[in-house]
């Protein structure tokens, strides 16, 4: 064994408190310098946000008489009976012949609601097992957990509990924050050197900055990034994987390292020598592409573009998804599709279903044609072919298939199969403010989901698939009709909620007869910005002309 780094921190903090519960009926309350805990009751206040609480920090120790202040002192706030607060620490990086350790000894203390604590010494580990290709937290109480990427995922700190508390303390501050960071670049260049003799080249992607308010701990990326990379090598740091992944698609609230985007799957195959960018390949089944390939090693994730690129056999056609630049309207719900992940979003290959449908329509249209019309059509109509065939049921699907038409068709038949399907009498939400009279023509809201089904099978449009968002509340219908109640433009508002106690809309979509843009009528578009104006209501699609009124 030797002796990489090491590391002393004499005071993690002056005091730890822990208030009782939501209500703060309770406070108990440990002095670190003095070593004494006691407990008892403050003045209590209200916040909104936050509950109960009280002014504890502002304590004098009754035991040497010493005033607490936030503003001065660090004070730790407990969150539970079972949190084990570090007091001081000694962190260790020691190197063996088949692994590296980050070892780190504390004591820790608990506070309980009752005034009394209880302090014990503890130690976690983090192995890196350079033999088995795998890392290992032993927690304090000498349980073993492998950091498989489900562990990792699924545990808000899945590495070293105690790491959380290095960023609230003094342990990142005047000198020590220096020696901390000396410490945690032994052990990566130590990682680095031990894992590049085993690889037999330069291992990179290692270092990850840190941060001390880094959620789930100090250090805890490039942490994850070490555990994963033990495993796989030639992985690109876990920092450009979540980066990549958020373009691709996929929304996260945390955004950390705990949030990886690839299975287990995926490090199974590069412990048996598969490249990490191949196994990720493999695993979405992704075409083998040489565009694709290439494309992966600057934005990894662009691999979940698979479920399309795999309906697409043409390299050339593929080419052209992925290179596929637009700029965007972000504006215009009607826009074409402006790029690869716009491209895989409207297309919406994530069923069985869909993909069957798309492969079939490649099929009987041809690829290139197909691809044509993705490329031309509004990308509303898109998502709506796809939201529209995905709740056909077998019993009327096969009228989609019957129906002789040409491709740019595709979606009327698609609504007219859809509508016809019965909803049922379905009562839609009033808003009374948009119905209004205006130079001969009626501006009504649906009454219920059949009025909306039936819109839809007049104005030949899919607006019968709406229902669902009209009941939610986001989206608002208004039918337009002429003296003799005939439809002849179908509005969709997106519902921006309230402002100075007026309801606010945002007008997104504006239809004629078999969805023409309204504007292609200058009586119809006149008379709905009119009607627009009167209720402030902003138009956000190029469906109109807004500077006629």
């Amino acid at each position: 064994m030797e002796t990489v780094s090491s590391l002393y921190i004499r005071k993690m903090f002056d005091s730890i408190i822990i208030e009782k519960g939501y209500d703060a009926s309770y406070t108990t309350i440990h002095h670190c310098d003095c070593g004494h805990t006691f407990g008892g009751s403050w003045n209590r206040k209200y916040n909104m946000g936050r509950g109960y609480y009280t002014a504890a920090k502002y304590y004098t120790c009754p035991n040497c008489g010493i005033h607490s202040n936030p503003f001065m002192h660090k004070v730790l706030l407990a969150n539970s009976e079972h949190e084990v607060v570090p007091e001081e620490m000694q962190i260790d990086v020691l190197s063996y012949k088949n692994f590296i350790d980050l070892r780190i000894r504390y004591k820790g203390i608990q506070l309980y609601w009752d005034g009394t604590s209880k302090d014990g010494s503890y130690k976690e580990i983090l192995r890196f097992d350079f033999k088995n290709k795998q890392a290992i937290y032993i927690d304090k109480y000498k349980n073993k957990h492998p950091l498989t990427i489900d562990y990792i995922r699924d545990h808000e700190r899945p590495i070293m509990m105690v790491l959380k508390y290095i960023g609230k303390s003094y342990a990142v501050h005047d000198v020590n924050k220096s020696r901390l960071a000396h410490l945690f670049k032994a052990l990566r260049l130590e990682f680095e050197r031990r894992l590049t003799e085993q690889c037999g080249y330069k291992v990179k992607g290692i270092y990850i900055p840190h941060s001390i308010d880094e959620y789930g701990g100090y250090g805890l990326s490039m942490l994850v990034n070490m555990a994963l990379k033990i495993s796989a090598p030639d992985m690109p740091p876990i920092t450009k994987l979540i980066k990549s992944n958020i373009r691709w698609g996929e929304f996260y609230w945390r955004r950390t390292a705990c949030d990886i985007p690839f299975s287990d799957e995926i490090l199974t195959m590069t412990k048996k020598g598969i490249g990490f960018l191949e196994a990720l390949r493999i695993y979405h089944r992704a075409p083998d592409s040489k565009l694709l390939r290439s494309m992966m090693v600057n934005d990894p994730m662009i691999v979940k573009l698979s479920d399309v690129l795999g309906i697409f056999k043409d390299e050339n056609n593929r080419r052209t998804i992925l290179t596929l630049k637009r700029n965007k309207d972000s504006d215009n719900e009607s826009a074409k599709i402006f790029d690869a992940s716009h491209f895989g979003e409207c297309m919406g290959v994530k069923s069985l279903k869909i993909r069957n449908m798309w492969i079939k329509l490649s099929k009987r249209y041809g690829e290139r044609n197909l691809l044509r019309y993705l490329l031309n059509a509004e990308s509303s109509d898109i998502k709506d072919i796809v939201n529209m065939y995905s709740q056909i049921n077998k019993w009327y699907i096969s009228q989609v298939w019957d129906a002789d038409c040409k491709l740019k068709d595709f979606h009327d038949v698609v609504v007219n199969v859809y509508n016809k399907q019965e909803y049922g009498d379905v009562i839609l939400p009033e808003v009374p403010q948009l119905q209004a009279d205006i130079n001969g023509m009626h501006f009504m809201i649906p009454k219920t989901a059949a009025d909306l089904m039936i819109a839809g099978k007049r104005l030949k449009n899919c607006v019968g698939s709406y229902r669902d968002r009209v009941m939610k509340g986001t989206t608002a219908i208004v039918l337009v009709t002429d003296d003799a109640m005939k439809p002849v433009a179908c509005l969709e508002l997106a519902n921006k909620g309230k402002k100075k106690g007026r309801q606010i809309f945002d007008l997104v979509q504006a239809k004629l007869f078999a969805n023409e843009k309204l504007k292609k009528n200058a009586q119809i578009n006149s008379t709905v910005m009119q009607w627009a104006n009167q209720l402030k209501i902003e138009p956000h699609t190029i469906d109109v002309d807004a500077t006629v009124v």
